[in-house]
């Protein structure tokens, strides 16, 4: 896939806080990440930047105290007071060097036998883990199913001196188990006006200035504002200090910041009556829309929008024409000296796209149309088309309109190589992908394409992309059940295949959850060619017997050496002697090293071999070939030859005097 569509995913994709700020999680590209990186790690310098801006809320401490000394601690609290900020802090709190925190691990709710696996993955967890579960949103029964197993959770935390905190779903929090009640704590809301001035003073300005009396703040704080609107507000307020180049005052900086939250509404309303010709009405939208873009380029949009609308154009000649600076000084708007076009009030175009989506209901249609097309005209700025499919994306995130994004990302992915309409079908899905409450919908549409096998080149590609570079970051066992799917029905391609192996590799909780996926398989006797692949590109004795960072080595846990013998006797049973030789070879090789886990790569892969003397044989010569070639492994006291013998007779039931 191509740099520019890898750049595109990473550069757009931020996790945003529901609690007191936005926090921007750029996302490393895949062949940075370690072994010790998890996909899903909070971006250390984001956390520090929160960090600075947080005011403890009343329970902060409490909390605090119940994780240490109980390994948990359950946030509760009224939805905007900042307790997913405040579960972060806590967890931000216990980092060390370049250590940082990641979400709960998950079971692929889309996957085979779903509904028989558990929801959180505690099997994942290992040792030192800073945990976050994060469950405000979470539904009824999602709800229920992670506190059924919340006690099994915390067990397996306290095992391995992890610490996990969970932030709760506000109004089922009474229902919890008089077990883990103990733990919760309330997190209540720290006043609004000392959140705004932390804001304030962080970016520039001075005491004095913060502390200013100012009417639109005292009416802002007065609605009771959410804790990210506050952050909203302020960084409202330094924007527009900044756009003035230090021009105007505190209190006209927070009067138009507090207009563009409170007021652009009911003006759009008011002004639309002034607007009655559909020409002036199809500017302003295509204005909204294509806010920041070219003159010529919103006119020409404007025109194609009226046509999709089947509006009747204007038959008067062009010479009797109003000039564009006029039209757009009729819809509030102006034009710069770049040609690039502004409403006049701060808000404006986010109003104007919210009042023709809600209230002309009848447009929806021809609006969808118009953006499908414009979203990959090559007539309109790369940057123009990003922010018009982010805009639009936007309206449309909520349950009742979410299957617009999805017709749009089919009609965009169709043409194959369609490098506009990939790029924005990935934009579409990876803000999905982020939306705290629309996001296990997009996971499922993927789940549904991954398995289709007469998939587009272009929506394959736009999957494969946003599995292993934003479903990864926070859904990383999803991502590896979607990528494998894809990985067995590409054709002509190995890009499903290549990413997947790479996620993999890079996460030993990944690793395990792919070896027993392909373990699965093999007990169900599938037969896609590409696991037995897969397996082989996994098997790899190095990776399986790493211990770096100090963590156990795949192949010492029993379960592991399981799943990789079968995988041996399924590789055994299906495949030819030239596909596993390699392999098989690099396998003996590193067990002739006399290595701690010579024995152990023996017995594995013997084991796999059992009931074929034939391939018996064959990794018996294979290993005497091996010897020849190295003559310091016949100085050893016991040869590899010897050894390999010693398992063979052992399985085939030899009894040797």
């Amino acid at each position: 896939m191509s740099d520019e569509f890898s750049s595109l995913i990473l550069s757009r994709f931020a996790q945003i806080s529901t609690g007191t700020a936005p926090i921007f999680n750029f996302l490393p590209p895949p062949q940075q990440a370690g072994e010790d990186r998890s996909y899903r790690g909070f971006a250390a310098d984001h956390l520090l930047w929160l960090d600075r801006r947080f005011v403890p809320p009343s329970g902060f401490g409490e909390a605090r105290e119940i994780l240490d000394s109980s390994w948990i601690v359950l946030l509760d609290g009224a939805p905007g007071g900042g307790r997913l900020a405040a579960a972060q802090m806590l967890l931000h709190e216990l980092r060390w060097g370049e250590m940082t925190f990641r979400e709960m691990p998950l079971n692929d709710e889309d996957g085979e036998n779903s509904r028989d696996r558990r929801l959180l993955a505690c099997d994942a967890v290992v040792d030192g883990d800073l945990l976050l579960l994060d469950l405000s949103a979470a539904d009824e029964r999602y709800w229920a199913r992670a506190h059924r197993e919340l006690l099994d959770a915390h067990a397996e935390v306290r095992e391995h001196g992890a610490r996990l905190v969970v932030v709760l779903p506000h109004d089922r929090a009474e229902r919890l188990q008089p077990t883990l009640e103990q733990y919760r704590v309330e997190i209540v809301r720290p006043a609004e006006l000392q959140v705004l001035r932390r804001y304030l003073l962080q970016d520039g300005f001075t005491w004095d200035e913060a502390r200013s009396a100012s009417p639109a703040v005292d009416r802002f704080l007065s609605t009771r504002p959410r804790m990210e609107d506050v952050a909203h507000f302020a960084l409202l307020v330094v924007g527009l200090r900044k756009r003035a180049g230090g021009a105007g005052n505190f209190t006209s900086w927070c009067q138009e910041a507090y207009a563009a939250l409170y007021v652009r509404d009911k003006q759009v309303v008011t002004n639309m009556r002034k607007l009655p010709e559909g020409r002036q009405r199809a500017l302003l939208l295509a204005t909204a829309m294509l806010h920041g873009a070219h003159a010529d380029v919103i006119h020409e949009a404007a025109s194609t929008l009226l046509h999709e609308a089947k509006h009747p154009l204007e038959d008067l000649p062009p010479l009797q024409h109003e000039g564009l600076g006029s039209q757009f000084r009729e819809i509030r708007a102006v034009r710069g000296d770049d040609g690039r076009v502004h409403f006049t009030d701060l808000g404006y175009d986010a109003a104007v796209r919210r009042h023709f989506w809600t209230h002309l209901p009848d447009l929806r249609a021809s609006l969808c149309e118009w953006v499908r097309r414009t979203a990959v005209s090559q007539g309109v700025h790369q940057d123009d088309r990003d922010d018009l499919v982010d805009r639009f994306t936007e309206l449309c995130l909520q349950e009742r309109y979410r299957g617009v994004l999805i017709s749009l990302i089919d009609g965009w992915t169709a043409k194959p190589l369609n490098s506009a309409g990939r790029r924005a079908a990935a934009q579409v899905l990876t803000r999905g992908l982020q939306d705290q409450w629309q996001g296990r919908f997009f996971r499922h549409a993927i789940y549904e394409w991954s398995r289709h096998g007469a998939l587009s080149e272009t929506l394959a590609e736009v999957i494969v992309t946003v599995c292993s570079e934003v479903m990864a970051v926070r859904h990383p066992y999803e991502a590896v059940v979607r990528l494998h799917h894809r990985a067995r029905r590409e054709t002509g391609t190995t890009q499903a295949r290549e990413a997947l192996l790479e996620l993999v590799r890079a996460d030993r909780r990944l690793l395990r959850l792919m070896f027993s996926r392909l373990n699965d398989q093999f007990a169900q006797d599938n037969r896609y060619g590409a696991d037995a692949g897969l397996f082989l590109d996994l098997a790899d004795p190095d990776l399986l017997t790493s211990t770096d960072g100090g963590a156990r080595a795949p192949l010492a846990r029993p379960v592991m050496r399981e799943q990789v013998t079968v995988g041996w006797s399924v590789v055994f049973e299906r495949s030819g002697e030239e596909v596993w030789t390699q392999r098989a070879r690099h396998w003996l090789e590193a067990a002739g090293e006399s290595g701690p886990w010579a024995d152990v790569l023996i017995g594995v892969i013997v084991e796999g071999g059992r009931q074929r003397p034939p391939i018996l044989s064959a990794l018996y010569a294979m290993a005497g070939q091996l010897e020849r070639s190295r003559p310091e492994w016949q100085e050893s006291d016991v040869r590899l030859r010897d050894r390999l013998l010693m398992k063979i007779n052992a399985v085939l039931g030899i009894q040797v005097a």
